[in-house]
């Protein structure tokens, strides 16, 4: 059994480089990378989606809502509410795509996580309108004069910072991830790095011999690129592995932010849709990515040392 893996590896190198502690310390860093990666990917995708959601939003205020309107002499306002004026007045607006009061269930679960009690109908609250606005539009000075005009005191409130900042902790985030996925293969390739020279130290007289009868650097390089490249795959599988469940879960928790059913059972066929197609397909085309990132940064990191090591040689 020995024999045949020596033959394999055509250095013995199975016996001479710490393949158990190796695959470890990579599948370590796997697992963080997945993690890392996952996460960048989760926050931009979140911060995306949210920031959709609010291109075009405007949030209008009106308080004492069920009170009569105070239109100019030119208005016919007579007989509506402030809120009734206001919705009429944005939904003759050509910027405005569609105009909608909130009822005062919706409010209701507004303000619960802020009041902490339910039922907020008997509270003065102003009555609160969403408008969809038409990209690339928003309210003008003119048309805001005009709407508190009809209702003093409304309040605008539009969602354009929001955006700006939601961007901003995108971008931070992603640069994050990738100094700290920049961090983790350079770790990869010094952990390499020390692995290729224990075992071309355990292996010296070996190689020597073999290069001294004319043995090409190239097919040198290659066996140690080819057993470290098969060890950092190895380790990259085993790390993917390990993260794979705690992203799941990870997703299933934050699924209610991304618009997704957070509710899990354990029927079969709902666990197995989970495992297969339960994360979003980018974390999971990044999950495959990094095992062959592994692999490629153990395969040519390998190579480069021993051709390095080879040209000292006399």
């Amino acid at each position: 059994m020995s024999d045949a893996r020596n033959r394999r590896d055509g250095l013995a190198l199975a016996g001479a480089l710490p393949d158990r502690t190796l695959i470890a310390m990579i599948a370590a860093m796997a697992f963080l990378a997945s993690l890392t990666l996952a996460g960048a990917l989760g926050a931009r995708s979140l911060s995306l989606r949210w920031a959709a959601g609010a291109a075009g939003l405007v949030t209008v205020q009106v308080p004492q809502p069920d009170n009569p309107a105070s239109a100019p002499p030119s208005e016919t306002a007579t007989g509506k509410t402030r809120a009734e004026a206001a919705l009429a007045l944005l939904g003759t607006l050509p910027e405005t795509m569609s105009v909608r009061r909130l009822s005062a269930t919706e409010l209701d679960t507004l303000l619960r996580p802020w009041l902490g009690v339910s039922g907020t109908a008997a509270l003065p609250l102003p009555a609160v309108i969403e408008v969809h606005m038409h990209p690339g539009t928003h309210l003008d000075a003119g048309q805001e004069t005009a709407l508190r005009d009809v209702a003093p005191g409304t309040l605008i409130e539009r969602n354009d910072e929001w955006r700006g900042r939601l961007a901003g902790l995108a971008g931070s985030l992603e640069l994050c991830a990738a100094l700290a996925l920049a961090a983790v293969s350079f770790v990869a390739v010094a952990v390499t790095g020390m692995a290729t020279r224990l075992g071309l130290g355990v292996r010296r007289d070996a190689v020597g011999i073999l290069h001294g009868l004319g043995a090409a650097d190239g097919y040198i390089a290659g066996r140690f690129g080819t057993r470290l490249g098969a060890l950092g795959l190895a380790g990259g599988l085993a790390g993917v592995i390990c993260g794979f469940p705690v992203l799941t879960l990870l997703y299933g928790i934050t699924a209610p932010l991304y618009g997704g059913d957070a509710t899990l059972t354990a029927s079969v066929d709902q666990v197995r849709t989970l495992i297969l197609g339960g994360l979003p397909r980018p974390v999971l085309i990044g999950l495959g990515i990094i095992p062959l990132i592994a692999m490629c940064l153990g395969w040519s990191t390998a190579r480069i040392i021993v051709r390095l090591w080879l040209r000292r040689l006399p």
